[in-house]
């Protein structure tokens, strides 16, 4: 079975919790479920962009960092599902 769904690229900045994003990881893409947002900037470094994910099978949550203005992949929802 194949699924299509639509993707749009956002700026890490712009993420919220509660978005899915598409992660490529390994060739694949997994999701990833923000739980947490946090912003930090030393003096004279570009923001930087903290996202966390919830915690799945009691394991530690997923952290991911990106420096502002990153494009990341946010999942709204399926187009379509199809056999394949």
């Amino acid at each position: 079975m194949s699924t299509k769904y639509y993707l749009q690229k956002v700026p890490a900045e712009s993420v919220q919790p509660g978005y899915s994003l598409a992660i490529r990881t390994d060739g694949k893409f997994r999701l990833f479920q923000v739980e947490c947002t946090q912003t930090s900037q030393l003096a004279g470094q570009p923001a930087m962009i903290r996202l966390t994910s919830v915690a799945e099978n009691a394991d530690r949550p997923w952290v991911l960092e990106y420096e502002a203005g990153t494009p990341v992949v946010r999942l709204f929802g399926i187009c379509e599902a199809a056999a394949s």
